[in-house]
């Protein structure tokens, strides 16, 4: 075991980039599951284009022991994911992952973030704790969203797919109105707040106008599609379906679909979702500067959820929640 170390917590510079790659090494092998940590060109791209911004934890010897980062989707995406937690298996045990992630709240006031959020693995419960620590709220769960990795150093559960649990944590005020379905008001209620965010939120039976607006991202090697919906049409219901059809022949396991709840034609867009088998992911507030997303989430794949660690009872409460939602729309197919 390591001598105790009091290693230097600072941002990431560009020369550090192949000693970050050989951290995630270290940590995982070659199983992370996003590729561009392993590229020193991409991941210099990405710092240039100031869509990550990173912490690092370095050895009093010189070379890196731990990252975490803020990073930003899109251009439009105004509240970046908070995750990329890397620690040395070497070094786990000495406070690294909650200096690192000290900074990232500084990093994210200086940047006037309204919050971040994170997807916390539920295989342990340590980087929930950390988020946690720091008020950070569940959200929501998405089951079964990436195939198992080996974590050095940790339990590691290789028979299933492994879970997130989402977080959500709100640096300043911003109201806003969310459009939703009936059966789920009163459970977004009581979570805006448990989450601290003040929100407005209507049922409403509003077609989208127009024709709608996505994209759609597919991994192979993880076996998902990312469907992230721009605007609501009112051929929604009819365009997704065509797109679901063409997804079937890739076998896939797991797709998510992002919602911006903050039109109108949310609430109803949401219902035709779960006529097709999608259910409540995860809510992640002031997503970009035109509000609220929704994310939804469809299962190809068996989930072994009793694998699924909470750090405490909000957790398991919203753990129910989804798989109640899980069951009940796999009940209406």
């Amino acid at each position: 075991m390591p001598f105790d170390i009091t290693p230097e917590i600072r941002r990431l510079k560009v020369e550090d980039i192949p000693q970050l790659i050989e951290c995630i090494r270290r940590c995982y092998g070659d199983s992370y599951p996003f590729h561009d940590m392993y590229d020193p060109v991409a991941l210099q791209k990405i710092v240039d284009d100031k869509m990550m911004y990173s912490v690092v934890a370095q050895h009093p010897d010189g070379h890196l022991i731990g990252h975490c980062a803020l990073t930003f989707d899109s251009t439009h995406n105004t509240t970046p994911e908070a995750g990329k937690m890397v620690v040395d298996p070497d070094y786990r045990g000495h406070h690294i992952a909650e200096s690192m992630a000290k900074m990232r709240i500084d990093i994210a006031k200086e940047l006037d973030l309204v919050g971040f959020w994170t997807d916390c693995v539920t295989n342990h419960p340590y980087s929930q704790h950390e988020m946690i620590a720091f008020g950070a709220q569940e959200t929501g769960m998405l089951l079964g969203a990436s195939p198992s990795r080996e974590m050095a150093g940790l339990q590691n559960f290789t028979d299933t797919r492994m879970s997130f649990l989402s977080c959500y944590l709100p640096l300043k005020e911003q109201i806003s109105t969310i459009y939703l379905p009936q059966h789920h008001l009163d459970f977004v209620g009581d979570l805006a707040q448990q989450i601290n965010v003040k929100r407005i939120i209507v049922q409403s039976n509003a077609i989208g106008t127009g024709k709608s607006e996505f994209n759609i991202r597919v991994n192979s090697e993880t076996q998902t599609a990312n469907i992230k919906v721009l605007h609501i049409g009112e051929d929604f219901s009819s365009e997704i379906s065509t797109e679901l059809t063409k997804l079937e022949s890739l076998n896939l396991a797991f797709i998510m679909l992002n919602l911006p709840i903050s039109q109108e034609g949310a609430a109803l867009a949401f219902s035709q979702l779960e006529n097709m088998g999608f259910f409540w992911g995860a809510w992640l507030p002031n997503y970009s500067a035109q509000g609220d997303v929704l994310r939804l989430q469809k299962l190809h794949e068996s989930v072994n959820v009793d694998e699924i660690t909470c750090a405490r009872p909000q957790g398991e409460n919203i753990k129910k929640y989804v798989i109640s939602e899980w069951n009940r729309v796999s009940s209406q197919k």
